[in-house]
């Protein structure tokens, strides 16, 4: 009783530690969210670059791509993209389970819990993906492999603008147009449905519903799912194969673009396509456009010279944030291969069944 009494008071402070944690990285993300708009819209810089228009471009698969003929107004674009990244964390935030109903879970509950909202879970796969990429660049850069270094424009209001705009147009091209086509293609083809489903308005919501939210899809298709089955089998294999096909065709579309990659890109680009890709499976539209906004909107503000000249009285507490993603990214990686070792030692327990017949008594 005493050792099950103190199993659960380590889950329960580890799940606290981890609780007060996200609090405070998703508080983060919201202000950093609000600074994006203050900085565009109340800076004098950013209120005139925002008078600016461009021809934007729109990617629809892969570098498959077409320019805005009309040039449409900077403020009213960007305006249009916050907002989306605005829809996207309340989606997130509501999620399967709500971002507020995984704090009322018991904390000795199990761990699985801690994925039922992506909210909840996102400071954990963004610094997991945000600590593998760092340890991919700087061990190949060890062995002269370089990484590069994007040629942002010299207005920071401008290179905030193209940072900002990029993991919508990307991950619409990269994750939400083919995975979700393939899911489309998987739950018609091999989900069961009730008698009288297929009805032209049934089919039209599971077609858009695989975009949207593929996990959802495949619940209504009586398919497996990760809620349900686990990562493993809760994702077919197709699926697994088009989250490597998009993370390398994501990863080679940065070293082919001009603005100063080099090979060494790929591969941690690479890493953070599957964690995207993943997300997109397993969480829905909201939660890889979440982690590419946490890549190129939210770690703009962490820019030394961007904070000194604009949000000085932001620095010390940004600084102490980006050190705590860190470490969630890092006990990420231990909680990790901590689980796969216990799962291979339970494995090892197992009794071995004998291939032979009992032999009877004489």
């Amino acid at each position: 009783m005493d050792a099950t009494r103190s199993g659960f008071s380590a889950k329960s402070f580890v799940f606290a530690l981890y609780s007060l944690m996200v609090l405070i990285v998703v508080a983060s993300y919201l202000l950093v969210h609000l600074m994006g708009y203050g900085f565009m819209f109340f800076t004098s810089e950013g209120l005139t670059f925002s008078m600016r228009s461009f021809n934007f471009p729109v990617l629809i698969l892969f570098l498959l791509a077409f320019i805005i003929p009309i040039p449409l107004r900077v403020g009213a674009v960007f305006s249009f993209v916050w907002i989306v990244y605005s829809l996207c964390f309340v989606t997130a935030w509501k999620g399967r389970q709500s971002f507020h109903a995984v704090f009322r879970r018991p904390a000795s509950a199990n761990w699985r819990n801690v994925f039922s909202n992506f909210l909840f879970a996102m400071p954990l796969l963004s610094g997991m993906a945000l600590t593998a990429a760092l340890a991919i660049i700087y061990s190949q850069s060890a062995v002269g492999i370089e990484t590069g270094v994007p040629q942002l424009p010299p207005d920071p209001h401008e290179a905030f603008l193209n940072l900002a705009y990029a993991p919508l147009i990307e991950e619409l091209a990269f994750r939400l147009v083919p995975i979700g086509f393939l899911v489309v293609f998987y739950v018609f083809l091999l989900g069961k449905y009730p008698r009288g489903f297929s009805t032209i308005a049934n089919r039209l919501k599971l077609f858009f519903l695989a975009f949207v939210y593929p996990e959802g899809a495949k619940k209504v298709s009586r398919l497996p799912t990760v809620s349900e089955h686990g990562v493993l089998r809760g994702i077919s294999p197709i699926e697994w194969v088009m989250i490597v096909v998009t993370s390398v065709i994501f990863a080679l579309a940065h070293v082919l673009s001009p603005v100063g990659w080099e090979i060494g890109k790929v591969t941690s680009v690479f890493v953070q396509g599957v964690f995207f890709a993943f997300a997109y499976v397993a969480y829905g539209f909201e939660a890889p456009i979440l982690l590419h906004w946490y890549f190129n909107y939210y770690f703009y503000f962490f820019e030394p010279e961007v904070a000194e000249r604009f949000f000085p009285a932001t620095i010390g507490l940004l600084s102490s944030i980006e050190v705590l993603i860190f470490v969630v990214g890092i006990l990420g990686w231990v909680g990790f291969a901590v689980a796969g070792l216990g799962k291979f030692v339970r494995l090892k327990k197992k009794p071995v069944q004998s291939v032979l017949p009992p032999v009877a008594n004489s």
